[in-house]
C-alpha cells in the first residue's frame, strides 16, 4: 500500500497504509454483495478514487482551513451520500478532525458503512441509514453550536446539493463540493459564495474541489 501510494507521489505513515488496507479488503470483501465501485483492481481504487481524499484533505488543511473553526473547535462533517465510502472514510486516515457521520439511505450500502466504522478504528467515524431530511436533523441537534462541513462527491449537482444543505443545515456551516468542472459563479444558489477553491489531477482528468459559505460569512 505505501509503494504504491508513493508511486502516486503520497507518502503514507504505517498506520495510514494500515487503515487503506484495511478498508479496500472490506471494500473488496463487500465487492460481490453489493456493486460499490466499478474497478476490482485495488491499486486502480486507490489511483482513481481513494486519491481523492487525500487531496480533500490537503484543501482542508490548505486553503478551506481560513473558513473552518481554529484547531480545537468542533467541526462535526456530514458526508452526503456517503455510497461506498468516499471519500469520507480514507479521508479519516489524513484528516481525522471532529465527528464524521456517513449519511447512506440504500440499505446494503449504509451496512457497509457501518462495518466500516466499526471494524476499521477511525474514532469519531458513524454511519447513518436513512433520507438525509431524517437523518441529518438529530446530528445536528445532538451538536448544538458545532460547526457543520457537509460535502459530498456525486449526492447531486452541486447546486441542487447546495440548496438541500441550506435547508437542512443551521449555520454556522459550510459545503464542499467536489466536480469534474469548475463551478461558475452564476450557478451558485443564493446565499452562498465561493470561499476557496482548488483542483488536482488524476490521470489525465483535472478534478474541483469548492467550499462555499453562507454570503454573510464568506470573507
Amino acid at each position: 500500500m505505501a509503494q504504491a501510494a508513493a508511486s502516486l507521489g503520497r507518502g503514507l505513515m504505517p498506520e495510514q497504509a494500515e487503515k487503506l488496507a484495511g478498508y479496500l479488503t472490506l471494500l473488496t470483501r463487500w465487492r460481490g454483495r453489493v456493486n460499490l465501485v466499478g474497478p476490482s483492481d485495488w491499486r486502480e481504487i486507490l489511483e482513481t478514487l481513494i486519491a481523492d481524499s487525500w487531496h480533500v484533505a490537503d484543501f482542508l488543511s490548505g486553503p478551506g482551513a481560513a473558513f473552518l473553526p481554529p484547531a480545537g473547535e468542533s467541526v462535526v462533517s456530514l458526508d452526503f451520500g456517503a455510497g461506498a465510502g468516499l471519500p469520507g472514510v480514507p479521508l479519516r486516515a489524513f484528516w481525522n478532525r471532529g465527528d464524521y457521520h456517513l449519511l447512506e439511505a440504500r440499505q446494503k450500502r449504509a451496512v457497509f458503512l457501518g462495518e466500516c466504522a466499526a471494524r476499521l478504528g477511525f474514532a469519531g467515524l458513524f454511519a447513518a441509514e436513512g433520507r438525509v431530511e431524517a437523518t441529518v436533523p438529530p446530528i445536528v441537534a445532538a451538536h448544538p453550536g458545532a460547526f457543520i462541513l457537509c460535502l459530498s462527491r456525486a449526492f447531486a449537482p452541486w447546486p441542487q446539493f447546495l440548496a438541500i444543505c441550506r435547508e437542512l443545515v443551521p449555520r454556522p456551516m459550510a459545503v464542499l463540493t467536489m466536480t469534474g468542472t469548475p463551478p461558475q459563479g452564476d450557478e451558485i444558489p443564493p446565499g452562498f459564495a465561493l470561499s476557496a477553491a482548488g483542483d488536482y489531477r488524476i490521470g489525465d482528468k483535472t478534478r474541483y474541489i469548492s467550499l462555499f459559505s453562507p454570503w454573510a460569512e464568506a470573507r
